[in-house]
């Protein structure tokens, strides 16, 4: 017998963008509650913004 899989942060996200994704009816009770209670999940900033500017000026300066 197979054995499932553990669930990764990755799967529980797509998971529950299928799950919202099934069609709600916007009339219903559940979905106006999760449209005010569960908000849009904001996007994630670019990696590029995160790295500094100076430590690869840095590495360009230092290398060979």
């Amino acid at each position: 017998m197979s054995r499932k899989r553990p669930l990764t942060s990755r799967g529980a996200r797509k998971r529950g963008e299928r799950e919202r994704a099934a069609g709600l009816d916007p009339d219903d009770e559940a979905a106006r509650w999760l449209e005010q209670h569960d908000p849009e999940p904001e996007p994630e900033t670019p990696k590029s913004v995160r790295k500094s500017r100076l430590l690869h000026q840095w590495r360009q300066r230092h290398s060979g």
